[in-house]
């Protein structure tokens, strides 16, 4: 024809049967009579690509076989392959380049090394990680704390760490209706403490009066007997007083509430003489009350993953992993779940906003043997799909299949952190069944076929039931994968195309993208709009079976109360 290319279902009949046998020879050995004296590579470009010699397309894609079905002996059936329409459409089929599989690895590969870089290794094993110390206490004593947390198999960083990096995590995309009862307890009994100052001018921390040793220790208290300046009653705090503090100012317009955990942090204090020692020159010398004259040794520390805050030494702090803010005095001040989430602040401090974990934590791997697993079947499975595909289409279907996973596992295991793309790669492992159902009428033993992916499919679902590997994103990434690979993937029609076939298979296309839109949209409502009284009880169990007594353990880190060595 006019592009130079060899059409024989066009060729005309041959009379000459030499010439008919030149011709065979040709088919199958690419050389005839003359060949050496014309330009071979002029001559190679021009031939079908089912006519062109092994070595030249040894790394194209065949349709409906891929990697998977040559390491399962999928073939064809030789009658349905060569049919001319379909060896059209099989030779007329694009061959791509993976370069979005190329392009997700590496950057999974670069955020894990800088994750270990920053964050370190965390516990390794299927058992609860202990470890206890002493440390010094908000009341000047020696306490011996001990705590657990679970370890990860996957040799990697902690749960809170990646959580801080982007992992999927409820709490930080949305406000979650436990945290804020939690977060409002702790603000009532932060509003009945007061100032507990050392005898000796030691220091003074914040504090309920039952934790203030009446031996050692004077608990300062504003009540309406004894108010504190403009007749107030809650406080007083340790070293925050409105009559001292200039910025903010607390006047006439903008007087500071009568309660303090509603107080803003102060950032510049009118100079005080503060205690020095036994020698307690500040009463002599200094108007100013003992609570702003007094050394502050313990501040709010936020512990844990649940927004959890208490008044804490820094040793202590640093001891159960916890965020120091020296800046503040109160717990009331500080965003304690901003500071387990990270990543950008939140539009309003007291309501979280990260929506966008439900794609990035796509990036994030639980450990080095996690991104191993998603590399080894990203460059073998994902890599092949996308020579078929190509890089927009296998993208869509990646991203469409995670985030529709993750969102899922939100609503079900809300208080779980997960990360890894294990949603998306279950909406390939949904493609390649696609595959074979597009191929089903030119496959020898189609059922075969499927039944082997299909097992391969119940074994992978079976691993989620491991910890910190999340089935629901398993499910509903399949699930989605496999609406969208229907409606994206190339297809092939085995019989004569028509006006009437056309318009199902549109039609079809049309159902499965509205399909995972309504899916999609129905997610995002339930998520923002239905309260959830905690979590629920049996969903944990279809992503996670406790084999062993700490194997499905809490992520957060649970304390054990010891009581202090020395105690007044």
């Amino acid at each position: 024809n006019i592009d130079g290319r060899l059409d024989i279902d066009r060729q005309p009949e041959r009379k000459d049967k030499k010439k008919d046998r030149k011709a065979d020879d040709f088919r199958s050995t690419g050389d005839f009579p003359g060949s050496q004296d014309l330009d071979q590579s002029r001559l190679q470009p021009a031939l079908p690509p089912h006519f062109l010699p092994v070595g030249d397309v040894v790394d194209r894609r065949e349709y409906g076989i891929g990697v998977v079905g040559e390491a399962f002996g999928r073939d064809y059936k030789t009658m349905v392959r060569n049919q001319p329409h379909v060896r059209i459409q099989m030779d007329e089929m694009d061959d791509y380049r993976p370069y979005f599989t190329y392009w997700v690895t590496t950057v999974q590969i670069v955020i894990m090394i800088v994750t270990l870089i920053l964050y370190g290794f965390g516990p390794v094993g299927i058992e609860l990680s202990e470890r206890t110390g002493q440390v010094m206490a908000q009341g000047l004593y020696i306490e011996d704390v001990g705590y657990e947390e679970p370890s990860s198999f996957w040799f990697g960083p902690r749960a809170a760490d990646l959580i801080h990096l982007g992992a999927k995590f409820s709490p930080c995309m949305r406000k979650d209706k436990l945290i804020v009862a939690e977060q409002e307890k702790q603000r009532r009994r932060e509003s009945e403490t007061g100032c507990c100052v050392r005898n000796d001018h030691s220091g003074c921390s914040q504090t309920a009066r039952e934790e203030c040793s009446t031996l050692l220790s004077t608990f300062h208290k504003w009540s309406a007997r004894y108010p504190g300046p403009d007749g107030r009653v809650s406080g007083p705090v340790c070293g925050q007083d409105p009559l001292y503090c200039t910025a903010p100012l607390s006047s006439y317009a903008n007087t500071w509430p009568d309660n303090i955990t509603q107080w803003p942090i102060c950032h510049v204090t009118t100079p005080t003489i503060k205690s020095i020692g036994f020698l307690n020159l500040a009463r002599s010398l200094s108007p100013a009350p003992a609570h702003m004259t007094c050394e502050r040794i313990s501040r709010p520390c936020c512990i844990g993953i649940h927004g959890r805050c208490e008044i804490r030494t820094q040793e202590y702090c640093d001891f159960v992993q916890g965020h120091f803010h020296p800046e503040a005095t109160l717990c009331s001040q500080v965003s304690c779940m901003q500071d387990v989430c990270g990543m950008l602040p939140f539009f309003h401090p007291s309501v979280p906003d990260q929506f966008y974990r439900v794609w990035l934590s796509l990036f994030l791997h639980a450990g080095l043997l996690h991104l191993a697993v998603s590399v080894i079947f990203q460059l073998y499975l994902m890599r092949d799909m996308e020579k078929l595909c190509g890089p927009l289409r296998i993208g869509i279907i990646y991203f469409g299949s995670g985030i529709v996973g993750n969102l899922a596992s939100a609503i079900f295991v809300p208080y779980r952190a997960e990360s890894g793309p294990a949603g998306a790669q279950f909406g390939i492992v949904a493609s390649l069944i696609v595959e074979v159902v597009n191929v089903w009428p030119a496959l020898k033993s189609p059922s075969i076929a499927l039944g082997k992916l299909l097992s391969i499919l119940c074994m992978l679902f079976f691993l989620g039931l491991m910890p910190w590997v999340d089935n629901y994103a398993h499910v509903f990434g399949f699930g989605s994968g496999f609406l969208l690979s229907y409606a994206l993937m190339p297809y092939v029609s085995f019989h004569k195309k028509s006006a009437n076939s056309l318009a199902v298979r549109a039609l079809l296309i049309a159902a499965c993208l509205c399909v995972y839109a309504l899916v999609l949209t129905a997610l995002m409502v339930v998520f923002y709009t239905i309260e959830q009284e905690g979590e629920c009880e049996w969903c944990k169990y279809l992503t996670c079976i406790p084999f062993t007594k700490d194997f499905c353990a809490d992520q957060n880190i649970n304390f054990k109360k010891d009581e202090p060595i020395i105690s007044f």
